[in-house]
């Protein structure tokens, strides 16, 4: 059954408002305003409306969604220093399940970090963002860093598609696709950011992916064969 236009708009709404009513009560004036006009995740909110959208019968938002992909994935690209094409090239060859939590995780992009909370424009841990980013995709996934990585499918930088863990001792992110690009949920103080590897910690992180390997993937009403083939 289709939904209505409002549909996606909803979606984006509820997440903008939850966002920035809790930097309000956390973070300074300064900050605030920086991340209201924070454009990735406002592009990635936009995408997960669409992408909500489709779910519920709009089809032609699927085309809005893969434009909104290429518009964030340009936006990233000029904040990290990254080739443009090889970031929007990444996400299209990326299956559908791994762009949709790859897009809700950055939707979350401004949010703070807080210890054992996966809650979307309140706070989350760094396996707090990732498991609930892959579970707008569909998937659950254990809130534990070192049991995500475990039951994860190994992979390598070089077989690594966006949206796949990364995993460092103690800490799991999301993969951007691109060189050493990850999204995550860093540490106390600071909020849910994009940003490279550093030294320390490239050539000693795990890569996995984590539905295709136990088909972690749930009945979610979507019918992920049809997606992932437009």
């Amino acid at each position: 059954m289709a939904i209505s236009r409002s549909a996606g708009a909803a979606f984006m709404a509820a997440t903008l408002a939850l966002c920035t009513a809790a930097l309000v009560g956390s973070s300074s004036a300064a900050s605030v305003r920086e991340t209201q006009h924070n454009s990735v995740a406002v592009g990635a909110v936009h995408a997960m409306g669409d992408w909500t959208a489709y779910r519920y019968g709009r089809f032609s938002a699927l085309v809005e969604f893969n434009r909104q992909l290429d518009w964030v994935a340009a936006d990233i690209a000029a904040r990290l220093g990254l080739d443009p094409t090889v970031l929007r090239v990444a996400w299209h060859r990326a299956d559908r399940p791994h762009q949709v939590a790859l897009m809700a995780a950055l939707s979350q992009v401004g949010t703070p970090y807080r210890t054992n909370t996966r809650t979307p424009g309140v706070g989350f841990d760094c396996s707090g963002l990732t498991s609930w980013a892959w579970g707008q995709a569909g998937a659950q996934i254990a809130h534990q860093s070192h049991t995500q990585i475990r039951a994860a499918a190994k992979r390598t930088l070089a077989t690594a598609q966006a949206g796949d863990l990364v995993y460092f001792p103690g800490h799991v992110m999301l993969y951007l696709g691109a060189e050493d690009a990850i999204v995550q949920s860093p540490s106390h103080g600071r909020t849910v950011e994009v940003a490279i590897l550093g030294k320390h910690r490239r050539g000693h992180v795990l890569y996995g992916d984590p539905i295709n390997s136990s088909g972690a993937v749930t009945n979610s009403g979507v019918d992920w064969a049809a997606a992932v083939a437009k």
